[in-house]
C-alpha cells in the first residue's frame, strides 16, 4: 500500500467511483435546486444534471464540504502513519480549499499537504491521477506534494461557454454584456489565470469558431509539438469534446489523455455547452 494517499473533491469531475477504485478519497460538494439537495457527481451528474438545469425554475446553488468532512477523511487516512496530499478546487472559486486547510490544522503532527489547484474540473483531475500514479510507484510524501505543486504551476486551463445566460445569472457579467453578446451569438473564451481567477481572453462569433480558436490560444501558451498531458471536459456536448481532443492531438505530442463531462458544481456556473481544454506540459 502506498505511504502517500491522495484526496480530492468531487468537482474534479472524474467519476468518484472510478477514483475510489484507484485508492483516491473523494470528498463531495453539494448542489441544491431549491429544497432538493444532491451530492455532486455521486447523486447527480452528466446528462441528468443538464436536463434538470435546462428545465428548473430555480438556479442551482452549490456548497463546499465541511471542515468536519475533511477532518474525518484526513484522520482516517493518516491514522496508520501515511501522508496525505489533497488536491482541490481553486481557492478563489470555492471554500473547499479553506475547509481542508482548517481540517489539516486540527490534526497536528500528521503529514497533510493541501494543494490549491488554481483550476477546476478535470484540470486538477489530471493532476490527481498523476499524483496517484506517483504514490503508487512508491514516491514519498514530499516528492508527491512537490510534484503536484509543480503541475499546478505549469497547467494551462481555458474554456468556452456556449451561452452567456449562466454567467449573467451567476453575476459574472452585467446585463448589457449579456444582451449584446447573446444578440451577436458570441461565444466567450475564458482562461483560469495564475491565481485561479476566471478571465476573459477572447470572443468568437458562432460555434464553429470555438475549437480552432481554443487551439490557437492554447498554442500561444504551450508551443505546438510540445510533449503534454491532455485534459478535456465538456458540458453535454460529447461530439464537440471528441473533436477538440482530435484537434489537440494533431498539434501536440500527447502522452496521456483524460476526458470527462463537467459535473454539477462547475456546470451550474457555466451551463450546458461548455467546452474546456487543459494542457499539462511535460518537464
Amino acid at each position: 500500500m502506498p505511504s502517500v494517499k491522495i484526496v480530492t473533491d468531487s468537482a474534479c469531475d472524474i467519476d468518484p467511483h472510478n477514483l475510489e477504485e484507484l485508492g483516491v478519497r473523494v470528498v463531495p460538494l453539494t448542489v441544491r435546486f431549491g429544497e432538493e439537495s444532491y451530492l455532486d457527481n455521486y447523486e447527480l451528474r452528466g446528462k441528468a444534471f443538464y436536463d434538470k438545469l435546462r428545465t428548473s425554475e430555480v438556479l442551482p446553488r452549490t456548497s463546499s464540504p465541511s471542515v468536519g468532512d475533511f477532518c474525518k477523511a484526513f484522520d482516517e487516512l493518516t491514522a496508520d502513519g501515511s501522508g496525505v496530499v489533497a488536491i482541490l478546487l481553486s481557492e478563489v472559486l470555492s471554500g473547499t480549499y479553506q475547509a481542508a486547510q482548517m481540517a489539516a490544522s486540527m490534526l497536528p503532527g500528521r503529514k497533510i499537504a493541501v494543494i490549491n489547484s488554481k483550476t477546476a474540473s478535470v484540470g486538477y483531475g489530471l493532476i490527481v491521477l498523476e499524483a496517484r500514479d506517483l504514490a503508487e510507484q512508491g514516491a514519498g510524501f514530499e516528492e508527491v506534494r512537490d510534484a503536484a505543486q509543480s503541475m499546478v504551476d505549469r497547467l494551462v486551463t481555458m474554456y468556452a461557454v456556449d451561452t452567456l445566460d449562466y454567467l449573467y445569472k451567476n453575476g459574472r457579467i452585467g446585463r448589457a454584456k449579456h444582451l449584446w453578446g447573446s444578440m451577436l451569438n458570441l461565444k466567450c473564451i475564458l482562461v483560469l489565470d495564475d491565481e485561479g481567477y476566471v478571465s476573459g481572453i477572447d470572443r468568437v462569433r458562432g460555434k464553429s469558431r470555438v475549437i480552432p480558436r481554443l487551439i490557437e490560444l492554447a498554442g500561444e501558451r504551450v508551443p505546438f509539438g510540445s510533449k503534454i498531458k491532455l485534459g478535456m471536459c465538456h458540458a453535454d456536448v460529447a461530439g464537440q469534446g471528441a473533436e477538440l481532443v482530435a484537434a489537440a492531438k494533431d498539434k501536440w505530442h500527447v502522452i496521456r489523455t483524460v476526458e470527462t463531462e463537467i459535473g454539477a458544481v462547475i456546470g451550474a456556473h457555466n451551463g450546458p455547452g461548455t467546452l474546456a481544454l487543459i494542457l499539462l506540459p511535460v518537464e
